[in-house]
């Protein structure tokens, strides 16, 4: 039993702080503006699910995305973007690692405007305030902020997924 905890545990804290490298995927390649969606995976499909239907609700407006994981594969030249939408995974109260590197990575945001979408199985509160803190101190511009669960219940009993397309149709080229 012991064995199986432990190995459990590993695997959840490797799966947590290491960097997935995915291809950049893009929707609407002829859209006006570009706007950059980075996700973690991490334990569930949650962050990949929540991340396109905020793509969805971007495209909509005309927006050319590009979606990829947080790593060193990933793109890191915020001058490249109109927009950066980091979406998050929260353990511990903490935000994922490879979404803190990466956007230290990227360096000086030079007034970006951002969007954080703070996920979790219950509340993304304290995730959502560390990621804040970082993009703030690398000068990008935040313009919203949403948190997002798994588990409990989200604004108006709507899926995470209902509010982030919804999130996205909200920003507008």
């Amino acid at each position: 039993m012991f064995v199986v905890s432990a190995s459990l545990l590993a695997y959840m804290a490797y799966a947590i702080s290491t960097d997935v490298v995915t291809e950049v995927v893009v929707e609407n390649p002829e859209g006006g503006v570009t706007a950059l969606v980075l996700y973690h995976p991490g334990l569930s499909s949650f962050a990949h699910d929540v991340a396109y239907a905020f793509t969805v609700g971007l495209v909509s407006n005309g927006w050319r995305v590009e979606i990829a994981t947080p790593s060193t594969q990933a793109p890191s030249d915020p001058s490249e973007y109109d927009l950066l939408v980091f979406c998050f995974s929260t353990y511990g109260g903490e935000p994922d690692s490879p979404t803190a590197r990466h956007i230290e990575r990227m360096g000086n945001l030079e007034g970006i405007d951002v969007v954080l979408v703070g996920l979790a199985a219950g509340d993304a509160t304290g995730s959502k305030a560390k990621v804040s803190e970082l993009v703030l101190a690398t000068n990008g511009n935040i313009i919203d902020e949403i948190a997002l669960t798994s588990m409990a219940p989200n604004e108006g009993n709507k899926s995470a997924t209902e509010l982030a397309e919804q999130a996205g149709r909200e920003i507008t080229t």
